[in-house]
């Protein structure tokens, strides 16, 4: 499994700029490749309820100079 930081936009009709401006959040999603993890935030509750598209997609491998190392608990 690999971590991918995925970058998504949306159109809040409630926020002060009532829908102009686009808004954007980022999840972080387990996944074995990129398309993988695009149709896995694609099913999320928030992704749908906000009618949000994916910006971008990037994959996680190293942090500071760290290697990042998925262990499933």
């Amino acid at each position: 499994m690999k971590l991918f930081q995925i970058h998504t936009g949306f159109y809040d009709p409630k926020d002060v700029s009532k829908g102009f401006y686009e808004g954007h959040t980022n999840f972080f999603i387990c996944a074995k490749d990129i398309s993988s993890a695009g149709k896995i935030v694609k099913e999320k509750k928030e992704f749908k309820k906000h009618k949000m598209h994916i910006d971008g997609i990037q994959e996680i491998r190293n942090v500071d100079g760290y290697k990042v190392i998925l262990k499933k608990n």
